[in-house]
């Protein structure tokens, strides 16, 4: 058995691409007949190009993985030093033209794209898969869509009724329709997918425009471009699409920033077709529900526990309608082997919410809303052992006896990833701005520090670092801090004409600015570096890990912890709000 996965897609966005990729499970459409009369001559490759040149004279309308998304390879049958050196090998490649096609005379896509292709319209119930052997073939809806004329009403209608069938665009047309206005990727990726984890992270919207606000013309332009979640990404691609489909408007969201000047992102407004055909699709006394499309497949994207997890929901789900007893569904949860805290489960069936199902839960009730298609679990020894229990335990502990929300305690697996550090650093930001209620700026860049954090009356130099290993002595990144600490003091715009120092108010005294690292954990002789930028620079730091970071938050939230008193916890050493 092979196992991917599906309904969550990232950059595709053309229906008529996505088209021709349902149409070569149909052996009638013009675009089958097109690779069989020319476009299989595009594949590089002989052994590949002849075996799928007889399929397709056979008329064949099931393919395997590989056939469909191929391989990435230059023309020596290597792994290609950039992406476009790579040669066609499958049938998406050959079907989908790259924008840029006019200008490098390369008619095929690579399989990065191509696997985006499958995967959207596998979540679109277009194309079905056999998990068992990999093997994908058209749908009886992805049939109709095939053969309904491009651009035609009833093309049209077809693709609005299985985004209305995907939750993830439910979802999204929900928050719009609540908000009545238009929302920015950020506001609507704070509320899609199951939060908490890897691949549904979001980056909080005052932050990216606080940010925005103070960048230069380049780093704007990179910012409006390329700085988001993983949610927020999700998120724009649905819009893009029910927007394609005339559901959604969209219009730039500007805000005026401090210097006077306007700019914004593209934000996304429901329309009265869009409320319309949600209210339909949801069910009214004229319309009966329409049946939410799932896969097992849809329910966790990442994770060294990913298919525990997606076992674990798939069950939720299943069992909900069942029964509308939050005992019984624990009771059928443990028959089958889970026997996580309660707070994980309530968890679950929160991100189930955000992932687009109508979740009702008060009390000991929990009652869905929606009506949902027969979907498969797959028989997997998943239960006898969790992978990387000791991280999983320590998300369950911080659920359990903290009030922070999930996207927060997503912290203690970023920390510990070194290609989260833009993750970390702005949903660090975000945890001071909304639950430690300190100013807090995102700064990022060359010749600046990650981030500043201040009240009126003290103000702090902050470094954030995700190490999978934790954070030992640097003495590059001392240096680098003690540059950042000589421009606050000296102020010079001809030292550093970025003066970034001018986010800080001018109500604090020069002696009570500080300077902190923020990591995973501190290893080594990192006292040192604490040592070695406070003597340097004559103003106190500290280091703070990121479950002291978290615990820290709670005593905020609980009223044990007065932010006024956090200088006093700036002692050249590891900051511990609770003792280990």
């Amino acid at each position: 058995m092979k196992i991917r996965t599906y309904g969550w897609v990232q950059n595709p966005s053309s229906f008529a691409s996505l088209k021709k990729v349902v149409q070569i499970f149909d052996n009638q459409s013009e675009h089958y007949q097109k690779l069989l009369d020319s476009l299989i001559d595009t594949i590089f490759f002989e052994e590949p190009r002849e075996s799928l040149r007889n399929k397709l004279i056979n008329g064949v309308q099931s393919f395997s993985y590989l056939e469909l998304v191929g391989t990435s390879k230059d023309k020596n049958n290597k792994s290609p030093r950039k992406r476009s050196d790579a040669m066609a090998d499958s049938l998406i490649q050959i079907s989908i033209v790259p924008q840029q096609a006019k200008n490098t005379g390369k008619t095929w896509t690579d399989n990065w794209t191509s696997d985006g292709f499958l995967r959207w319209a596998v979540s679109l119930n277009f194309v079905s898969v056999d998990r068992e052997t990999d093997m994908f073939s058209i749908t009886s809806k992805g049939l109709h869509f095939s053969r309904a004329i491009i651009n035609s009403e009833e093309e049209t209608a077809i693709l609005r009724k299985a985004l209305l069938s995907y939750p993830p665009a439910t979802q999204i047309l929900s928050l719009l329709a609540d908000s009545g206005t238009y929302c920015t990727k950020y506001y609507l990726g704070e509320q899609l997918g199951f939060r908490g984890e890897k691949g549904f992270t979001s980056y909080n919207e005052d932050i990216m425009f606080d940010w925005l606000g103070s960048a230069t013309k380049s780093e704007k332009k990179l910012i409006k471009a390329d700085i988001e979640g993983t949610s927020d990404k999700y998120a724009r691609g649905i819009c893009n699409w029910l927007k394609n489909v005339g559901l959604v408007d969209s219009q730039t969201i500007k805000r005026t920033f401090t210097n006077g000047e306007k700019d914004g992102f593209q934000g996304y407004k429901i329309n009265g077709r869009g409320l319309h055909a949600l209210r339909q699709a949801q069910g009214d006394s004229k319309h009966s529900k329409l049946e939410k499309f799932v896969m097992w497949e849809f329910f966790a994207t990442h994770g060294n526990n990913r298919e525990y997890v997606r076992t674990r929901r798939a069950y939720i789900v299943k069992f909900l309608q069942e029964t509308n007893s939050l005992a019984i569904l624990l009771d059928k949860l443990r028959a089958k082997g889970f026997y996580d805290e309660l707070e994980i489960i309530l968890s679950d069936i929160q991100g189930l919410n955000y992932f687009g199902l109508r979740i009702d839960i008060s009390s000991n009730r929990v009652s869905l809303k929606d009506k949902i298609n027969d979907f498969s679990i797959p028989e997997l020894e998943i239960t006898q052992e969790l992978k990387d229990e000791q991280a999983e335990k320590r998300k369950a502990k911080f659920l359990k006896e903290t009030n922070l929300p999930m996207k927060y305690i997503e912290l203690l697996d970023i920390a510990y990833d070194g290609k989260r550090n833009r993750d970390f650093e702005i949903v660090t930001m975000e945890l001071f701005r909304n639950v430690y209620r300190l100013h807090s700026k995102l700064l990022g860049g060359g010749r600046k520090p990650d981030g500043l954090l201040y009240q009126d009356r003290f103000g702090v130099i902050v470094d954030t670092k995700a190490y999978g290993k934790g954070y030992s002595k640097s003495i590059n990144q001392a240096d680098e801090m003690i540059r950042y600490i000589e421009d606050n003091k000296r102020r010079d715009e001809n030292r550093n004409p970025i003066k970034w120092w001018e986010a800080f108010p001018d109500t604090i005294p020069q002696e009570e600015f500080y300077f902190m690292w923020v990591s995973s954990k501190f290893i080594g002789k990192f006292q040192e570096q604490l040592d070695y930028t406070s003597n340097e620079t004559q103003i106190k730091g500290a280091a703070l890990n990121v479950e002291q970071l978290l615990l820290g938050a709670d005593l905020v939230l609980k009223g044990q912890l007065h932010i006024s008193d956090l200088p006093s916890y700036f002692q050249n050493k590891e900051i511990e709000f609770i003792k280990a």
